[in-house]
């Protein structure tokens, strides 16, 4: 999987490392994958699963980090996985290691919650640049395969391809928050306004985009140019 148009290795300093977790097997690989990423300065590798059940333990509660989930070895199910991790801990992002790196894995995986794919094939470069891409809240596809996901998760009538609805500076300062996968309160907190407000602008924005639900919302934005504030 080549290296998105929309996505580049932006490497910034960074006052925190990223926690990553790995989710792959056999145990050679997993430590052997772990060796290449603790190279990197803001990168640690902080524990190794063999199991949704093990993965799921480990999980830092309320920190923000990284999983990379083998998509073949973590059972007949990856998509499944992916979603109940992200609901037991939305804080997390996950990138998918899978040999199938094909438009319809990446959408699946993506619909899952999954924030990219990466080809076992491609070299350890790509999954860096993914890991520090999906980090800084970005998701690791390239927009065909993005426009898709979103066209699945729109509801009829939405907004026409190409054509971003008018959304208020506030309405952005939320989008852009939710992209970056803030919660509402986390979201009221930083832009200094009440939780229910954030509800009320968030309702607006799914009204105008005719969009279902955060991730959709996220995909979305990536894709928009939005107006100066």
């Amino acid at each position: 999987m080549a290296p998105p148009p929309a996505v580049g290795a932006r490497r910034r300093a960074r006052a925190v490392r990223i926690g990553v977790i790995l989710a792959v097997q056999p145990s050679l690989w997993c430590e052997l994958l772990a060796r290449a990423l603790s190279v990197e300065s803001d990168l640690e590798v902080t524990a190794c699963a063999e199991s949704e059940e093990e993965l799921r333990r480990i999980l830092p509660p309320g920190t923000p980090g990284i999983a990379i989930v083998d998509y073949e070895a973590m059972g007949p199910n990856t998509e499944g996985l992916v979603a109940r991790l992200r609901r037991a801990a939305p804080q997390v992002r996950v990138v998918v290691l899978a040999r199938r790196s094909g438009d319809e894995t990446v959408a699946a995986v993506l619909r899952a919650g999954a924030s990219g794919l990466v080809s076992k094939q491609a070299p350890l470069k790509t999954l860096l640049d993914a890991v520090h891409a999906v980090a800084d809240g970005q998701v690791w596809a390239n927009r065909q395969i993005t426009a898709t996901v979103i066209d699945q998760l729109a509801t009829p009538g939405r907004a026409p391809e190409g054509d971003a609805p008018l959304l208020t500076r506030r309405e952005w300062q939320v989008v852009d928050a939710v992209a970056g996968g803030l919660t509402n309160r986390a979201t009221a907190r930083k832009l200094g306004i009440s939780e229910k407000t954030v509800k009320t602008h968030l309702n607006n924005v799914f009204a105008k985009t005719r969009l279902r639900g955060r991730f959709a919302l996220a995909l979305w934005a990536q894709n928009q140019i939005q107006p100066k504030t």
